[in-house]
């Protein structure tokens, strides 16, 4: 049996590009495991964006992602959802396997210049070591899986070849997981190359039905790079023929801009506006939310506890 894990930051709402990105990836891979792993990616989180408003929201940010994530198909028998700060095991894995990568290794990180870029000050340490705190969660829960988006997939290249170190120079063989990789990036309701919620161009997990209606209504036809935005939406919400119907009608006149966006409308209401209801109805249960990220730490702990100690074992670590 599998035991996949995907990792999410408590940035923010999810939206439809979190959802096709590692989380839809996510569900489909627990349906063949006992055990699963979603972190709330609260380190990942302070690492880019570190401040007191920022973490003094994780509680709730968390509680809200936990909501959205059993909302959208994650099964809370099935998967522990643990924060990171929560796990003080990984931290210490987390720091282990910072000696055994080289600056140069990490640089050429596509997600690291993205992150850097937006950044509000000089880039911080933490925000270069993204991979490996991402390593260690993977490496912590003994992951024969993981889901990840299409913008970070190159991380797992860091994860193999720390995978490989330990193997070949230091003896210790631990699982060597495979990666799913989500949809590529989709372009924003106004024609931007990525949805982002700073731009306030995303269809979040979360909106009600006016408001998922609204939004549609607004989608731009092409994007900055001249891609099909509604049939971009159509292909992400599993119905390609229609994506290449649409495709094709937007560019020999026999689909109209406004017919486009009502068949991406009715699959909006299909596959997201029932998600959208059923976080409303978790949210308001913050006990079961809290009680499932205190039950999922406890079996993390106790995964990355044993993890750790085959670590300082191998790397000659141990207690005297």
């Amino acid at each position: 049996m599998s035991r996949p894990i995907t990792s999410i930051p408590p940035s923010g709402p999810l939206h439809l590009g979190h959802y096709r990105g590692a989380l839809a990836p996510f569900v489909a891979l627990q349906s063949d495991s006992r055990t699963a792993f979603l972190a709330v990616a609260d380190l990942h989180l302070m690492a880019s964006r570190v401040s007191r408003p920022v973490t003094a929201a994780v509680p709730d940010c968390a509680a809200t992602l936990v909501a959205e994530c059993l909302a959208a198909g994650v099964d809370a028998d099935r998967c522990a959802f643990y924060r990171q700060s929560d796990v003080p095991e990984l931290a210490l894995i987390n720091g282990l396997l910072h000696h055994l990568v080289t600056v140069e290794e990490l640089l050429p990180q596509r997600g690291y210049a993205r992150r850097a870029a937006r950044a509000d000050g000089p880039p911080s340490l933490g925000m270069l070591g993204w991979p490996v705190l991402e390593a260690a969660d993977i490496i912590g829960t003994s992951a024969t899986h993981v889901a990840i988006g299409a913008g970070n997939a190159r991380h797992m290249e860091i994860c193999h070849g720390l995978l490989t170190r330990l193997r070949d120079e230091w003896g210790i063989d631990l699982p060597d997981p495979a990666a799913t990789v989500g949809s590529v990036d989709l372009p924003g309701l106004d024609g931007a190359r990525k949805m982002s919620r700073s731009r306030g161009n995303c269809l979040l997990l979360g909106a009600d039905e006016p408001t998922l209606r609204a939004r549609v209504h607004t989608m731009a036809i092409r994007s900055e790079d001249g891609a099909c935005v509604p049939a971009a939406y159509l292909a992400a919400l599993g119905r390609t023929a229609e994506a290449d119907r649409v495709t094709r009608g937007l560019t020999d006149g026999t689909t109209s801009p406004d017919e486009a966006r009502e068949l991406v409308l009715a699959a909006v209401l299909t596959h997201i506006a029932p998600i959208g209801r059923r976080v409303g109805e978790l949210a308001d249960d913050r006990s079961l939310l809290d009680g499932l990220l205190a039950t999922g730490t406890e079996r993390v702990r106790d995964s990355a506890d044993a993890t750790l100690r085959r670590l300082r074992r191998g790397l000659g670590l141990t207690r005297v």
